[in-house]
């Protein structure tokens, strides 16, 4: 899959992550080891994208050879 298309696919992957439907489910008055579960939820999903995007530039720069 080219490095395009990859960051196409997070971007629709993530987007739909972000929505109002599944926004919902974790927007309840739990706590999770004391932190509120959408706050964790928000965070678990940019710590993702952060993780997805350093894995797509690290394979994009070894695909270029440098």
């Amino acid at each position: 899959m080219k490095a395009r298309e990859l960051l196409a696919v997070c971007f629709v992957l993530f987007g739909a992550l972000l929505v109002w439907p599944l926004l919902a489910i974790p927007n309840r008055p739990v706590l999770v080891a004391g932190i509120p579960a959408l706050v964790l939820y928000l965070f678990a999903v940019w710590a993702g994208l952060l993780g997805v995007l350093a894995w797509a530039a690290r394979r994009t720069r070894e695909e270029d050879g440098t």
